[in-house]
């Protein structure tokens, strides 16, 4: 595992993190200037942070530099933002919150940076190619022209920072490239905020598991993807971190469809556990970490 310098102090017993902690962590691993980079992420995985989120995309940002582009889920689906059930519901690209954590709410909230218009499942990016990456695609936020497929079809990184590759939803990409026959396509429409206050309707593609899909197991791609050596793993303050590219990811998804048309579903009521790092269920989802007793708590 890689070593990142950390300082524990005595205040509440907190495990503290400086952005100089998390900068060095995030090179250590392998991003690099330039980077395209999609981050999946959970904020309180890594400890307390001095600066909280605020501070997580500012060494983020500095280490894919001014060449690079950050990119991040902000996902408002119904099970994280109920009020996106409602047809009457109002997708404001500027102001609505992500229901994936604070560190996505965080790009959002930068002047520079900008989302695509997908009603449950945005991007927020910010970089050179911001435009180029959130305009793309039409109606569907997961076939091969959307954002999440240009990325994944253009050199893009990904970094799972804390959390599990349950959390890897370019796998939804993938299941939609492959035609999965447990998944159903279908519109929604609900309205969008335009920037001139203006109110117009918005459709929406989505790719929802059918009533009989048992659930899905990313996690066993992850584990062979990590045999295969195709991850740089490591640690940023107390979250396990692994990055990889989205190149090597689709051709080891691809290998495994082909083998069995069902690898990305759960084969039992046990999701495959991973064997690199602590995985630790929070009430809203599964993180993964050096030490679980360092996961700061108040922190989303």
């Amino acid at each position: 595992m890689i070593h990142v310098n950390v300082i524990r102090v005595n205040v509440s017993n907190n495990f503290f993190v400086t952005k100089g902690d998390i900068l060095q962590g995030l090179v250590d691993l392998g991003i690099k200037t330039g980077d395209l980079l999609m981050i999946h992420s959970s904020l309180s995985s890594i400890g307390f942070v001095e600066g909280g989120s605020k501070a997580v995309v500012d060494c983020l940002l500095d280490a894919v530099g001014s060449e690079g582009t950050l990119v991040v889920p902000t996902f408002t689906y119904p099970s994280v933002v109920p009020d996106s059930a409602n047809q009457m519901w109002i997708f404001d690209p500027t102001i609505t919150n992500s229901g994936v954590g604070s560190i996505t709410n965080e790009v959002i909230r930068r002047s520079n940076s900008r989302r695509s218009i997908h009603i449950w499942h945005s991007i927020a990016a910010i970089g050179p190619l911001t435009e180029l990456v959130v305009s793309q695609g039409s109606a569907s936020a997961w076939d091969f022209d959307s954002p999440m497929g240009w990325i994944l079809n253009n050199g893009g990184s990904i970094l799972l920072l804390g959390v599990p590759y349950q959390n890897l939803t370019a796998i939804h990409v993938w299941e939609v490239e492959f035609e999965v026959n447990y998944r159903r396509d279908y519109y929604i429409e609900r309205r969008l905020r335009e920037s001139n206050g203006m109110l117009k309707p918005l459709l929406s593609r989505v790719h929802s598991p059918k009533q009989s899909h048992p659930g899905s197991d990313f996690n066993r791609f992850g584990e062979r993807f990590e045999a295969e050596d195709k991850v740089n793993k490591g640690s940023v303050g107390n979250a396990i971190a692994r990055l990889f590219s989205g190149e090597d990811a689709h051709s080891l998804a691809k290998k495994m469809y082909q083998e069995d048309k069902y690898c990305f579903l759960k084969q039992s009521e046990i999701i495959t556990r991973l064997t690199f790092g602590h995985p630790v269920w929070n009430g809203q989802g599964e993180q993964c970490v050096v030490n679980p007793d360092n996961i700061f708590s108040k922190n989303i």
